[in-house]
């Protein structure tokens, strides 16, 4: 029984101590790989909460450079600087911007202020002296940067809220003549914060330029907490630690420290266009903890069954490691390279494949979302470039494509040719048939020339509209271009009211330039002026200048 007792013994002690040893250090290597892949996902999801406050800041910043490139607002500022004689109606403008509030992202209140910051108009009631505190504060909101500052609180049309201010500036030939001023609901940020994917004890905090808190606390804390969570003593290891970083040289990276004998991780970053910190806080003990549990019930699996270990592990790193990494390398490739038609490989139907099949639904969800996104916002920069009557450019939009077409052939050496049409005694349709009718025929001239001219066409105004095109033209060519096109003017409209044929004569100046004639403005003076010689020549006809 002693032999057989020792022999037992002795295989027990050759085969169980190498394999414990192999498993404990099998355990650990996979440990380290455990902490590793955690703390490149915190750091991730880190990163991803700071791109999605950035990303709410330059989505703002672009929705309000479009109010403030509208017309109605530059017009509205200008009458109200006596700057334009033209009256502006003022209910139209702040019914605009009650829409713009509407659909705005926790926009609290949208206003247009006058470089005198009078209140031109707003998303809510206003006197029509009023002076905007905007004239009171820093001036570095004054130049017409967008610029997003401090947090405060105020009673708004929807009750009181904690807002911070947003501030662009509206330009008119390159002078600033004014702003567009949005008040934005930190209860964007609060639900930020509750729906981010963070790991153990992890705490977030959005401060604005003076410290005080936009939101803080924890993916379970719906109310934002309103102080720091320790105090200043508490805090003396991390301001240690903060303190020796040059944040000019490094505006975002990351703090470790200790609190209470546990280790913290804090990462930092700065908020383009404002003053605000934003510091994501995570307990490493945490994670650590729960990892040396896991590694203590594997080495007692693995004292008392030793085949269980190596079966265990080789599980773990076939089935859980190694799907966990492609999808942490998937996450890594879209947080790099910003496409969302990344996938997951799915090489099993079990748990990880499908957790992976759902990852990739999620994918999936998002890039229809940001596809989606983005046709929204080329439909509305398509809006704000289109003539609501015709379809065609708007004078913007012509003035700014025709400037780049000739720049560009100035560079390249190639051929313009720009025009003007003018509907010849267009003021007698509106007054003999009515403006419906005169509608009717700026909408048909728009579609002939649409239909027959290459290149840029747009709407100048009232009966005037505008074409360009870069590229080889002889001077019969455009004759021929240009006599079609009053042939099908007189000889193709039929008038809905009479249901007859009308003749639709207008006056064309055409100039075709190249090389060093390419001025922009020359050339649409000698547009306009080949358009009045064809109207001294008796109108219906065209005159073209070649240069």
């Amino acid at each position: 029984m002693k032999i057989k007792n020792s022999i037992l013994t002795l295989l027990l002690f050759f085969t169980l101590v190498p394999v414990l040893v192999f498993g404990l250090f099998s355990i650990y290597e996979t440990n380290q790989t455990i902490d590793e892949m955690a703390e490149k996902n915190l750091k991730a999801v880190s990163q991803n909460q700071i791109m999605n406050i950035q990303k709410f800041c330059g989505d703002r910043r672009e929705e309000m450079e479009m109010v403030a490139n509208y017309s109605l607002t530059q017009d509205a500022i200008r009458y109200s600087l006596g700057e334009s004689d033209d009256p502006v109606d003022q209910e139209y403008v702040n019914n605009v911007l009650k829409e713009r509030k509407k659909y705005g992202t926790y926009v609290a209140s949208v206003s247009i202020l006058d470089k005198n910051f009078h209140v031109v108009g707003s998303s809510e009631s206003y006197d029509i002296s009023e002076i905007s505190e905007l004239k009171y504060v820093d001036e570095r909101f004054h130049t017409g940067d967008f610029i997003i500052g401090d947090s405060y609180e105020r009673e708004t049309d929807d009750g009181l809220k904690k807002i911070v201010p947003a501030y662009i500036g509206v330009f008119w030939n390159d002078n600033l003549i004014g702003y567009i001023a949005e008040e934005l609901d930190t209860a964007y940020f609060d639900q930020l914060r509750l729906n981010m994917d963070s790991l153990a004890e992890g705490t977030f905090y959005l401060l604005d330029g003076n410290y005080a808190i936009i939101t803080a606390g924890t993916t379970t804390q719906k109310e934002s907490l309103s102080g720091f969570t320790s105090s200043q003593k508490d805090r003396e290891d991390f301001q240690k630690a903060w303190d020796a970083i040059d944040h000019e040289e490094n505006p975002q990276g990351e703090v470790r420290y200790h609190y209470q004998g546990m280790s913290y991780i804090t990462y930092y970053s700065n908020v383009e266009c404002t003053d605000w910190g934003v510091r994501i806080t995570e307990n490493l003990s945490a994670q650590k903890k729960s990892a040396n549990n896991y590694s203590f019930l594997m080495a007692f699996a693995v004292a008392f069954v030793t085949f269980g270990v190596l079966i265990t592990q080789n599980i773990m790193t076939k089935r859980l490691l190694a799907p966990i990494e492609k999808i942490m390398d998937t996450f890594t490739r879209i947080k790099t390279e910003q496409d969302y038609s990344l996938r997951i490989p799915v090489e099993t139907k079990d748990e990880m494949g499908k957790l992976s099949a759902g990852i990739n639904e999620l994918l999936a969800y998002i890039e229809d979302e940001d596809i989606q996104e983005k046709q929204r916002q080329r439909h509305l920069r398509e809006l704000a470039e289109l003539d609501p009557l015709t379809g065609i450019k708007n004078k913007k939009a012509i003035e700014q494509s025709l400037l780049s077409m000739v720049q560009q052939a100035a560079e390249s050496g190639e051929q313009v040719t720009l025009g003007f049409l003018d509907i010849d005694d267009f003021r007698d349709y509106n007054t003999n048939f009515g403006h419906q009718e005169g509608d009717e025929i700026i909408q048909f001239v728009a579609g002939i020339l649409q239909k027959e001219l290459k290149g840029y066409v747009g709407r100048n105004g009232g009966d005037e509209f505008v074409f360009g095109y870069a590229g080889n033209l002889d001077k019969s060519e455009i004759e021929t271009v240009i006599s079609r096109i009053l042939k099908e003017l007189n000889e193709n409209y039929i008038s809905p009211r009479t249901k007859k044929l009308m003749p639709v004569p207008c006056s064309i100046g055409v100039v075709s330039a190249r090389g060093d004639s390419l001025d922009y403005a020359n050339l649409i003076q000698k547009a306009d002026e080949a358009m009045y010689r064809a109207k001294e020549a008796g109108k219906n006809t065209f005159y073209i200048i070649e240069l």
